[in-house]
């Protein structure tokens, strides 16, 4: 299913544009506050997991297709 590759991908570009815009706000306002980098690392986790779950998904469906 091209469409659950799809959406994993666009996961993993939301994950690192929320990986990097925490980065960026911490730094520009120095404010590095251990709490804020570990909830920003857990919904990084959460959203690059589920994105690489999705792309894995598709290519197991594939695989399957062309058996």
């Amino acid at each position: 299913m091209k469409s659950k590759e799809e959406l994993g991908k666009h996961l993993l570009n939301i994950g690192v544009a929320v990986i990097v815009f925490a980065i960026l706000q911490l730094i520009m306002n120095n404010k590095v506050d251990f709490v804020k980098v570990v909830v920003f690392a857990i919904v990084y986790i959460l959203i690059a997991s589920t994105g690489y779950f999705l792309i894995k998904a598709s290519e197991d469906i594939k695989d399957g297709e062309n058996r």
